[in-house]
């Protein structure tokens, strides 16, 4: 019989909320990432106002994204710092902070010169054209055996050709 070993107590290489900083930072990397991805995807060519949200409504994704930007700093100068009414308290204090920013972001939208929605005009729908059925359509182009002709405006006609082929299926 072997000898029991003894327990030892485990020391984990890193703290718990490193690690868990650290995946989530890594999880935003990667969000962030796909968000621009999807943000400033190309449109259509020739056609204003297609792709990603960034390409059709520039102003108010700049906007959007400025407000953001302002409500991270309002929470971390809140939570980090000690920028705090002192009647309201750390939540009190988030709370105003995002409703003065709203606020501002508003008022910034509404006089923003030029405006801050761009209106597209409509695109015309495009049909689909019927599929041609390859069985109809002649394989190849009827040779031409007859001379050219001259018209009187001096542009060439060629006369058309009565003897084509019908095509053949092999295999049947």
């Amino acid at each position: 019989m072997s000898p029991s070993k003894t327990r030892q107590q485990f020391v984990p290489s890193r703290p718990r909320a490193e690690v868990i900083t650290a995946v989530a930072v890594g999880v935003a990397i990667v969000a962030g990432t796909a968000l621009l991805i999807w943000l400033i995807r190309p449109g259509k060519v020739g056609v204003p106002g297609g792709g990603g949200l960034l390409s059709r409504q520039s102003r108010m994704t700049i906007l959007l994204v400025l407000t953001a930007a302002a409500l991270g700093g309002v929470l971390f100068r809140v939570r980090r710092g000690r920028h705090r009414l002192k009647r309201l308290g750390e939540r009190g204090t988030i709370i105003v902070g995002f409703a003065v920013v709203i606020v501002l972001a508003i008022l910034g939208g509404i006089f923003w010169p030029g405006g801050v929605v761009r209106h597209w005009p409509k695109q015309p729908k495009i049909a689909n054209t019927p599929a041609t059925n390859p069985i109809s359509v002649p394989s190849s182009t009827p040779a031409n055996t007859g001379p050219s002709t001259t018209a009187k405006t001096g542009t060439t006609v060629k006369p058309a050709t009565s003897s084509s082929t019908p095509p053949t299926t092999k295999g049947r």
